[in-house]
């Protein structure tokens, strides 16, 4: 039997399916030429699912994917990781949870619940997602959770060019639902995004002044948000932001979003296309440490190579980098923006 190890997080994608084809989507396999999606698989994401309790104790799984709430007998596998010990986090674009679905993240103490509300009202969002009344169904969604626990929802906004006039109003809508904590990701590169990459960009002095204006209403409101996108600190440095707590691209595995998904591929993040290996077919602990030894993190961009913030930096999103370019040895594509 293989050693156990500890991750502190695991994004499982338990579908590829998605009733959404949001614009700004990184999911890799979107990107792929012929691109086929697939059903969703109860059956293999339970399999997986406990392939990775079997060999790795999770302090937190975030259930991702495409959409989780296509996968018939969800909650099963959230019941799972629950009785395995790991809080739960759910990343759904809330436009399929319900009330009797609500309830179940209630009854088995799903921790924080993840909604994307792209804009103040429903034309620009639904134009985002590509799903007409997908606002009107996340914001009621998100008003449902809150009336339960506002501290268990978070809104989730993704900045891009189609959204960037409209933050002040949508923060103002996250804060009506009051809650005290947010995501705010910038547009990253990937997936169904490379295809929109030109009309989704934003300039840096774009990022710069736009992240002030959140952070400032941020701090006003006493509100936090986390941004979730690994970004070059020489475009976004954190000590700029005091609103705002920024992710940063840490080597240790251990500490990273390690991603597994439905058919038991692992990956460094969710927004990786490297897949390491396959759970069904060798350890996790092997996978891992093979992982580690490969030197993948060595690689310096030429244009961070004398650079003081390396170390704390690591080029940004270097995986968006090996999405858009293929390469993994060039800095985030937002330093070409």
């Amino acid at each position: 039997m293989p050693d156990r190890v500890h991750l502190d997080m695991v994004v499982f994608e338990t579908t590829d399916a998605c009733n959404q084809s949001c614009k700004f989507c990184y999911n890799h396999f979107k990107s792929q030429q012929g691109f086929i999606m697939a059903a969703p698989d109860f059956s293999l994401a339970k399999k997986s699912l406990q392939t990775l309790l079997q060999q790795a104790e999770v302090s937190s799984i975030s259930f991702s994917g495409g959409e989780p709430l296509l996968v018939p007998r969800l909650f099963d596998l959230i019941l799972k990781a629950r009785f395995a010990g790991s809080n739960v986090h759910l990343l759904t674009n809330g436009t399929l949870l319900t009330d009797d679905t609500i309830g179940y993240c209630r009854d088995l103490g799903v921790e924080m619940i993840q909604i994307p509300i792209l804009a103040p009202d429903a034309e620009l969002h639904d134009s985002i997602t590509g799903l007409a009344g997908s606002w009107q169904r996340a914001v009621a969604t998100a008003r449902k959770i809150a009336r339960w626990d506002s501290s268990r929802l978070i809104p989730v906004f993704v900045l891009s060019a189609l959204n960037i006039s409209y933050v002040l109003p949508t923060l103002e809508l996250y804060r009506d639902l009051d809650v005290k904590h947010i995501m705010f990701n910038r547009f990253n590169v990937g997936g169904l995004g490379i295809q929109h990459w030109k009309a989704l960009r934003l300039t840096t002095q774009q990022l710069q002044d736009t992240f002030a204006a959140a952070s400032r209403f941020l701090v006003e409101n006493n509100m936090v948000a986390n941004s979730g996108v690994c970004s070059p600190i020489c475009i976004l440095d954190p000590k700029h932001y005091p609103g705002i707590r920024f992710a940063l691209c840490n080597t240790d595995v251990s500490h990273r979003p390690i991603t597994v998904n439905y058919r038991g591929d692992v990956r460094y993040c969710n927004h990786s296309p490297r897949v390491l290996g396959n759970i069904h077919r060798e350890p996790l602990s092997q996978i891992l440490t093979q992982a580690t030894a490969s030197g993948y993190f060595d690689s310096v961009p030429d244009v961070c190579a004398q650079c003081s913030l390396w170390s704390r930096c690591r080029g940004g999103c270097r995986a968006a980098s090996e999405q858009l370019y293929g390469r993994f040895d060039l800095a985030d594509p937002i330093l070409n923006g």
